[in-house]
């Protein structure tokens, strides 16, 4: 009989104890504001009631379109399936240095001029579901 040194103990715990974690859904859409998209937005999934829910993040392009949208300490894209909250909020493009200030602190992009309530994801002002299995394409159009 073989016995198992204590390296070689942990390999087989750590190979066997992965953790799977919630379901989760490709997701893409588009942000107007007025008809026009809105330029490199950041749109912020917060799960509501969702067991183990963790909130995804995309960000929008320059034609107002996401489609890369991720799950912070998931290793699957998308959002968790179920009913969310979502936020829009103002971001620089993912391609750009964010510039910093006199001090030396990052600058915070200019305000878009959507309403308040379309930042605040305690207003519930745009909520969604994302169903497994389904195309989750939205689009949010944002008003004064």
């Amino acid at each position: 009989m073989r016995v198992l040194t204590a390296c070689e103990m942990l390999v087989l715990l750590a190979c066997g104890c992965s953790e799977k974690g919630p379901t989760t859904a490709q997701v893409s859409g588009v942000v107007t504001y007025k008809g026009e998209p809105v330029q490199h937005a950041k749109v912020l999934f917060f799960p509501q009631n969702i067991p183990d829910g963790r909130m995804a993040i995309a960000q929008a392009d320059a034609e107002g379109r996401f489609n890369k949208v991720i799950t912070p300490e998931l290793t699957n894209d998308g959002a968790v399936v179920g009913t969310h909250i979502v936020t829009v909020t103002e971001s620089w493009p993912a391609d750009q240095e964010i510039p910093l200030d006199a001090m030396g602190m990052q600058k915070s992009p200019p305000r878009g001029p959507w309403a308040q309530k379309y930042r605040d994801s305690a207003s519930g002002a745009l909520k969604v579901d994302v169903i497994a299995g389904q195309e989750n394409q939205f689009k949010f159009e944002l008003s004064e």
